[in-house]
């Protein structure tokens, strides 16, 4: 027998042991999504997103400086508050949570007409405190993150501090949405592609994986259980178990 014939078999073996152990490291599923419309878009409607808890706006009447919000060194405005009001003086708590700058913009214009007569009013806002991104995973800087400004996934990850030592680039994972309505995307990070330019939206979970992880879900569960958003509710934790069952 040739010693070619006799190293056939041991080839065949190696061959059958790199084709099982390919097949042990094949990445298990992520999450199916649950959303009947997909929302990625590579454009972020900025006059579209509303206002929510903590942000801090300023308001103004024109010939009436005592309606409007606190102006000094120690205060530039109003915090809106965890139900959504803010409180202004006279007029009281005025609900605007949920609403874009244009329709808090007419809210409080008509709660001040029952004080003034045709009122001007300023509104703007100073910080954007509700509006947050969560980027965590293999980046070197994890958190969670004010959305002042339009920010697209490779904005976000140079947010993020870039890729750690362990990061799979090929990995980078978006959730986005509710329980009911989950959106999931995962973008291919070794080479620049459209996808990096996908626009996030407040409370969208930017994920980057560990090489050589197992589940999704025991990377990302740890940490979207101290998430205070709507991806963080227990009901979304048993959502993401049951589609990896």
């Amino acid at each position: 027998m040739t010693s070619a014939m006799k190293t056939l078999p041991s080839l065949r073996f190696a061959l059958l042991a790199s084709v099982l152990a390919a097949a042990c490291y094949s990445t298990p599923p992520l999450p199916e999504n649950t959303a009947e419309v997909a929302t990625f878009s590579r454009e972020l409607v900025w006059d579209d997103l509303t206002l929510g808890p903590n942000d801090l706006v300023r308001v103004g009447v024109y010939g009436h400086p005592e309606l409007g919000t606190p102006l000094g060194p120690a205060q530039s405005g109003a915090r809106v508050d965890n139900e959504g009001f803010v409180s202004l003086p006279l007029v009281g708590a005025v609900k605007i949570g949920g609403k874009s700058v244009q329709e808090a913009n007419v809210t409080i214009r008509d709660a001040v007409a029952q004080y003034v007569q045709d009122p001007r009013v300023d509104f703007s806002v100073v910080e954007y405190a509700a509006r947050r991104v969560y980027i965590y995973g293999e980046v070197n800087r994890p958190g969670a993150y004010v959305l002042d400004r339009p920010l697209n996934v490779y904005q976000a990850l140079a947010l993020g501090g870039g890729f750690t030592s362990h990061a799979r680039r090929d990995q980078i994972v978006i959730l986005r949405g509710k329980p009911e309505a989950l959106e999931v995307k995962a973008i291919d990070g070794e080479a620049p592609n459209l996808d990096g330019l996908i626009a996030l939206r407040p409370d969208d979970f930017l994920f980057v994986r560990r090489s050589g992880a197992g589940k999704f879900s025991d990377e990302v569960l740890p940490i979207l259980s101290g998430i205070s958003s709507s991806l963080g509710s227990a009901a979304t934790l048993l959502v993401l178990n049951d589609q990896l069952k």
